[in-house]
């Protein structure tokens, strides 16, 4: 009988483990719905400002869900005068504003394809990456993956998917 509950034991222990980071990981997350292309680039846009330096960001999503759009708000966030459009022919535009933004689009690209992500990804600027499940293996530990999918013609979900304090905080300020 007492070995019975020993080898229990470290099993409901493992079980309440994962339930925890399985509960955190839900209030982590942040969704928030548009109904219109003007309403993703307002919120790309309140995005933007709060990024800074080193960040990266991968924005996962069909065709049409969003992304560029998104990435135009976060780049009038970040002060780039420039208009920006969708990269599908070029893997990489850099953009200047407070500081560069580097907008991939890797839609072209085989899956992870290394195409020297490091030399923006680790620098003094924040990287924007659609398709960004292509590039899994080169992203760093820290950065935030987003989640874009289609709900109606005007309409999408956005996901906000952190890892790391930094955009924790970020998304904890997106909720207000």
């Amino acid at each position: 009988m007492r070995l019975t509950i020993v080898a229990i034991q470290p099993m409901l222990i493992a079980e309440r483990l994962q339930f925890m980071q399985l509960t955190k990981s839900i209030s982590e997350r942040f969704e928030i719905k548009t109904d219109s292309s003007c309403q993703t680039r307002r919120l790309g846009e309140s995005f933007g400002r709060m990024l800074r330096p080193g960040d990266v960001v991968s924005l996962v999503g069909e065709l049409g869900t969003g992304k560029t759009t998104l990435i135009q708000g976060i780049a009038k966030g970040l002060c780039v005068q420039e208009n920006v459009s969708s990269a599908s022919f070029v893997l990489m535009q850099e953009y200047k504003g407070r500081f560069p933004l580097y907008h991939f689009d890797l839609y072209r690209i085989e899956d992870e394809e290394d195409i020297g992500y490091e030399d923006w990804l680790y620098s003094n600027g924040v990287s924007v990456i659609e398709w960004g499940e292509r590039a899994l293996e080169h992203l760093p530990f820290v950065h935030l993956k987003i989640l874009l999918s289609y709900l109606s013609q005007t309409s999408r979900s956005l996901l906000f998917l952190p890892k790391g304090k930094h955009f924790l905080e970020m998304i904890t300020r997106l909720r207000r």
